[in-house]
């Protein structure tokens, strides 16, 4: 893993030194930390400060139609990740294709998580439990913008087995078959975008189980109101005697634009079930959340909510998560 980040890194260092000679140069970054407390029986149960990140990215354009990024996260204060590295031909707003280490296009939230994007604290939970927190492949992307449509497909290792899907994050290839997937995206309207995705893979290291995801987006963003929302669906093709394993599940989150005071709520849910993986999943899983969201200037941001988790059987985990970030 070591020596293919470094490669990635080298080759968007490389191309910033070409960005800094001939084009542009963009930088940006952010901070942010989190406050927890939570019921007696949650993972936070005595309060806690938390969930340090903090990232830092620059990309431009070099030579007119040749790109880069290059991303860096700090998820701890002694946990680092290279998040994006790639370099790209962009001849035109219809098409560019890039190389290298890239945030897999499916649905909206997973290129766009940092904390300064998302309206709440929390990943949803279906896509928790979905996908890798961050999903990250090596390998080709195709991109691209004509009229009201958008688009994006990609190449790559793709996912390895795990006792979940969320759990299957991985950068050199554990079997023969690559990965495959895409999204397609349309501007209903000015205010209303909705999209599919869909990814395709072999998980396993011999080549026999086989992972789909699909999912849709849908977005509803004025100056007054923004409401968003992902729904999920994937299969785990499992050995003889086991049956499938499935996952579907859907979120809804919403924030009220009331000058810099901003009501925040969500509904989210799951379900997870795998007979084989893991000694047997069996996960049934909704919450409900509400919060604000203060936001003190273009990028000074205050977040607070109020998880209530439902499960079965009951389990005493409400949270209430606070997050006070800045973005650059």
């Amino acid at each position: 893993m070591r020596k293919i980040v470094l490669r990635s890194v080298v080759c968007a260092v490389v191309a910033f030194g070409a960005a800094g000679l001939q084009g542009q140069v963009r930088f940006s970054g952010y901070l942010a930390a989190e406050y927890l407390k939570g019921q007696a029986e949650s993972a936070y149960a005595r309060g806690t400060f938390g969930n340090f990140l903090a990232g830092a990215t620059v990309s431009g354009v070099f030579s007119q139609k040749f790109a880069f990024a290059l991303e860096a996260r700090a998820l701890s204060e002694s946990e680092f990740q290279v998040e994006q590295a790639w370099v790209g031909f962009v001849p035109s707003e219809v098409f560019s294709v890039k190389a290298g280490l890239f945030l897999v296009p499916f649905g909206a939230w997973n290129q766009a998580n940092r904390p300064q994007q998302t309206l709440l604290v929390g990943t949803p939970l279906n896509l928790e439990h979905f996908y890798p927190q961050s999903w990250r492949d090596i390998g080709l992307v195709v991109d691209g913008k004509f009229g009201i449509l958008s688009y994006a497909a990609y190449i790559g290792n793709g996912l390895k087995e795990g006792d979940m899907v969320r759990d299957g994050q991985q950068f050199s290839d554990n079997n023969k078959d690559k990965a495959k997937g895409g999204r397609l995206s349309v501007a209903i309207t000015r205010e209303v975008q909705a999209g599919v995705s869909y990814y395709t893979g072999k998980a396993d290291d011999l080549d026999q189980r086989s992972l789909s995801l699909e999912g849709a987006h849908l977005s509803w963003v004025t100056e007054g109101w923004e409401i968003h929302g992902e729904a999920t669906r994937g299969t785990i093709k499992n050995p003889e005697p086991y049956d499938e394993g499935k996952s579907e599940g859907y979120s809804v989150w919403l924030v009220m634009k009331f000058s810099h005071l901003q009501p925040v709520g969500s509904y989210q849910k799951v379900k997870y079930t795998d007979p084989y993986h893991a000694g047997g999943i069996a996960l049934d899983l909704d919450r409900w959340t509400a919060g604000l969201r203060l936001v003190l200037g273009t990028n000074l941001f205050v977040k607070g909510e109020y998880e209530w988790n439902r499960e079965t059987p009951k389990v005493k985990d409400n949270l209430l998560r606070v997050q006070a970030g800045v973005s650059f």
